[in-house]
């Protein structure tokens, strides 16, 4: 049996974020998976975002199109009222 706890990494970002911002998170995102770590990525609603969560999920789309090559999406995006969620694991070699 393997004891190996497995450890999940969150990363919130805003909707309204800078470029600079973006690549930020999407770096450190990258780092992980590249530790073999899981990580979840939250997209955070405020105010009237809120009633529009599809922009939450444009966001991650696009971070998952830039984490392609490091790490797989294990499901749709999640949407939980403020925050929109999606969990990346690393890719196995092979």
């Amino acid at each position: 049996m393997n004891n190996q706890q497995i450890m999940i990494k969150e990363i919130r970002i805003r909707y309204m974020h800078s470029d600079e911002e973006y690549q930020h998170k999407v770096d450190h995102a990258i780092g992980f998976l590249k530790k073999k770590e899981e990580v979840k990525i939250i997209v955070v609603l405020k105010g009237k975002e809120i009633t529009h969560p599809e922009i939450g999920e444009k966001l991650l789309l696009r971070i998952a199109k830039s984490l392609e090559g490091e790490g797989n999406a294990v499901l749709p995006p999640v949407i939980n009222y403020r925050e929109v969620y999606l969990l990346f694991t690393p890719k196995t070699a092979g």
